[in-house]
């Protein structure tokens, strides 16, 4: 398959993960760090302060059911030599600890405490302001990281949307890429979005293998990718 976008570090594929995944051999990859969809309850109660409270949606690309989130996970712990780490709905990540999917254990889950997240415009109970991390590992490998003893939860603004509707910090998947990788190695992520990842693996001096469906977005990656990325929110 002809890549959307590459350099020297970053290979972008425009289509269908569960197309592509499987075209790749056991183990390609030394780490997977990745954003995927959301399920549809989220996608359906998407709240933003743009829209002073009200429910919008996610409407710019597909929520993902609970089989498709495992057969996806499923599909990355044959590919990845040891981690998976991703952000995600927490209902997924606490379910992952007690039913992990084919391949993987979980061995943590961690949070994305968001500052400047939107407040609860009821008033009735308090606002979520949060993200889980699940941090998985190959059930089949001792893990290790490079953080030693730290813990692997984070504390800052949502950054500036660049262009997608969930953007993630820059700064967080660095420390990602940082932590679970060493530089030279291969990160692969099945769903690349803005092209966080892609961009934090490359800053990283990592290889990076990138799939996104949305077209639209392929565009912004690309353009991300030959303009550079400054973020200083962390």
């Amino acid at each position: 398959m002809k890549p959307y976008y590459q350099d020297d570090y970053v290979t972008l594929y425009h289509g269908n993960s569960f197309e592509i995944l499987p075209t790749f051999e056991d183990r390609s990859f030394d780490v997977v760090i990745t954003d995927p969809p959301y399920s549809e309850y989220v996608h359906e109660n998407f709240i933003t302060t743009k829209t002073g409270g009200l429910k919008q949606g996610i409407k710019e690309f597909d929520s993902f059911t609970q089989e498709e989130l495992y057969c996806a996970f499923a599909e990355m712990s044959r590919l990845t030599k040891g981690w998976v780490v991703s952000t995600l709905a927490y209902q997924h990540a606490f379910s992952f600890t007690q039913n992990p999917p084919v391949g993987l254990r979980s061995m943590r889950v961690g949070v994305w405490v968001k500052e400047n997240a939107t407040p609860q415009f009821s008033g009735d109970r308090p606002g979520h302001g949060w993200e889980a991390i699940s941090y998985l590992h190959r059930d089949d490998v001792r893990s290790k990281w490079n953080g030693g003893g730290h813990h692997g939860n984070y504390v800052s603004n949502i950054p500036k949307s660049y262009g997608h509707p969930t953007p993630k910090l820059l700064r967080m998947f660095e420390d990602f890429v940082v932590k679970f990788s060493n530089v030279g190695e291969i990160v692969l992520d099945p769903f690349a979005g803005g092209g966080t990842t892609l961009i934090a693996g490359r800053n990283q001096n990592r290889k990076v293998v990138g799939i996104e469906m949305e077209e639209k977005y392929c565009e912004l990656i690309a353009y991300r990718l030959s303009q550079g990325v400054f973020d200083f929110t962390f």
